[in-house]
């Protein structure tokens, strides 16, 4: 494979990953890493695409999706790099192009530090990617409004001190009824359920909560009253692109795990990768690694640029999802049994790509978004 020379911060990046990060993950499985997350901060990871005068490093998509590739394939971990990406692409991201000056000053600085975590309530029971179905309102008050309803299905919700919630301003009135609020966990009215237990992915917490009689002042709503739709469109457009930008990293790390396994593994007095069961194996992990790998960077350059579409997103989100969850498949066979321990990591490896084909958007919900762009 041809290795390029790495960015500067790409490479500060990976080295801190090696020598820091990756020891502080270790045994941090099945709680929050929030050590490994403050680490993080303290590198600019946070702020990868934060401008600079708000503590960010104002690096732009195509290095943060470098950044975070490096730290996946250093880690070798997806769990903490997902909350990451949930906070920056879903919370951050939204505030940076939606927020007044008086709002970015408020909340960025604490978002980029790590001192907040931020997190995106938007999925309801019945209202997933399905937006015109969403319950949760808001009404207006004097001096503001008044939020009820309840979410479920948010990344980080445990941890958060700054949820960006998306409410029924409008009932009726389709898109231009959906408003975005900037609502600190504190705010009284609004309760934080307890953690989730879920499949994989065990370092990033989720779970719901519920707004009762939740008053927040005018000027936590962010776009402005209507805007909810364009917040959570610019919102699916940056994570569709970039949130398996850390699932690409584990591929290449896993690859090469993959690849000293087959050399130095025996059976029949053959190192296993001579046989052709196995080569064809980790000949197709190598072509799902490049076309994810491919399809992410040209993602991110046109994020830069200005040119991303919905559907363009959607499409890279499909394709690496569905890419990973084909080289887990394959990395298990070829360790065999050895896969299915826990030591080989193999085992995370796998749990954590399912995950990927649901969250930002089933794979259905892409292959929907994708084909109506085509007119079908």
């Amino acid at each position: 494979m041809t290795v390029l020379v790495e960015h500067e911060l790409v490479a500060a990046s990976r080295r801190w990953a090696a020598l820091k990060l990756a020891p502080e993950l270790t045994g941090a499985e099945d709680r929050f890493p929030a050590t490994a997350w403050r680490s993080s901060a303290e590198q600019g990871v946070l702020g990868l695409c934060v401008p600079e005068e708000y503590g960010g490093l104002a690096a732009g998509a195509l290095r943060a999706a470098e950044v975070m590739a490096a730290i996946g394939e250093e880690t070798m971990r997806n769990d903490l790099l997902f909350a990451m990406s949930a906070h920056m692409w879903a919370c951050q991201q939204p505030l940076v192009r939606f927020g007044t000056a008086e709002q970015k000053q408020r909340y960025l600085p604490s978002l980029v530090s790590g001192e907040v975590i931020g997190a995106h309530a938007a999925s309801e029971l019945d209202a997933g990617s399905d937006v015109m179905a969403i319950g949760t309102t808001a009404s207006r008050a004097a001096g503001g409004w008044v939020l009820d309803g309840s979410k479920t299905l948010i990344t980080n919700a445990p941890v958060a001190g700054l949820f960006l919630v998306l409410t029924r301003t409008a009932p009726g009135s389709g898109f231009a009824g959906l408003s975005a609020f900037l609502v600190p966990r504190d705010t009284p009215g609004l309760c934080v359920a307890p953690a989730m237990g879920k499949l994989g992915l065990d370092g990033s917490p989720m779970s719901g909560l519920t707004l009762t009689r939740c008053e927040v002042p005018d000027d936590a709503c962010l776009g402005g009253p209507g805007a909810g739709f364009a917040v959570l469109s610019h919102t699916m457009t940056y994570e569709r692109a970039l949130i398996l930008a850390p699932a690409v990293g584990v591929m290449a790390g896993a690859l090469r795990n993959a690849l000293e396994y087959a050399r130095s593994r025996h059976q029949f007095g053959r190192p296993i990768g001579a046989f052709d069961a196995v080569r064809r194996r980790i000949v197709r992990m190598r072509l799902a690694l490049e076309t994810s790998r491919d399809m992410l960077f040209k993602s991110a350059r046109a994020l830069d640029d200005g040119t991303l579409t919905g559907a363009e997103a959607s499409l890279t989100k499909l394709h690496v999802s569905e890419s990973y969850n084909v080289f887990a498949g394959e990395l298990l066979d070829v360790f065999g049994g050895h896969g299915f321990l826990e030591r080989t990591g193999v085992e995370h490896i796998l749990r954590d790509a399912v995950g990927s084909r649901s969250y930002s958007g089933t794979s259905d919900i892409q292959i929907r978004v994708i084909a109506e762009s085509m007119g079908l």
